[in-house]
This record gives structure tokens, C-alpha cells and sequence, in this order.
């Protein structure tokens, strides 16, 4: 049986060229960034036409591997030691199982 390894990815900053060591038959995909723009009035009182503008990128990167059952705790061991400062991660995990009919009756029953 074969599991899958997702794992997205954000950060602030670009990680496009940080993420290296990548293990083989992995799938690397850049996602859309996200852009969050705020504005500020420099003065409350006096100039209410007076603003500036802050913006915040993030970007985001999707990498999916395929890993078999004995090799999981080599590629989470991997996983550990990818570190990104400034990155937050997000790591799913699954399986594909096949069920027995006959016992599926026996636990019905």
C-alpha cells in the first residue's frame, strides 16, 4: 500500500528557491498568492486625504510524495528536517486501504 505526503507550504517571503533537497518523485506546485492591503490615515486629525499603504504577500507552495508504508518514517524524518524560517506548514497524510467484503458482513452482523 502506498501513502501520500501532502504538504502546503506559506510563508512572507519567496521559498521558490529555498525549497531544495527534494527527494525523487515529488510533485512540486506553486499555488496563487494571496495580497492583503491596508490603509492608513497618516494624520486623524488634520489631512484626512494623507494615507499610506501597507501590503502583505503570501505565498504558498504545495509538495505531494508518495511514500510505501516502511518508507513513511524516512520521509517524515525528512519532513523534520525541512526547515524554513518564516514557513508554516500544513502536512495531511492518507492512506488507500481495500476492505474485505466478508469481513464488512461479519462486523455488520
Amino acid at each position: 500500500m502506498a501513502a501520500k505526503i501532502r504538504v502546503v507550504m506559506k510563508s512572507f517571503v519567496s521559498q521558490s528557491n529555498k525549497v531544495s533537497g527534494l527527494l525523487p518523485y515529488t510533485k512540486k506546485v506553486g499555488l496563487p498568492e494571496s495580497r492583503a492591503l491596508f490603509t492608513v490615515l497618516r494624520s486623524p486629525h488634520i489631512d484626512k486625504k494623507s494615507r499610506e499603504q501597507f501590503s502583505m504577500h503570501v505565498k504558498k507552495q504545495f509538495v505531494e510524495q508518495k511514500a510505501e508504508i516502511h518508507e513513511l518514517h524516512k520521509k517524515l524524518f525528512w519532513l523534520k528536517r525541512l526547515r524554513i524560517p518564516g514557513a508554516q506548514y500544513e502536512v495531511q497524510i492518507s492512506f488507500k486501504t481495500r476492505l474485505d467484503k466478508g469481513s464488512l458482513k461479519s462486523l455488520a452482523a
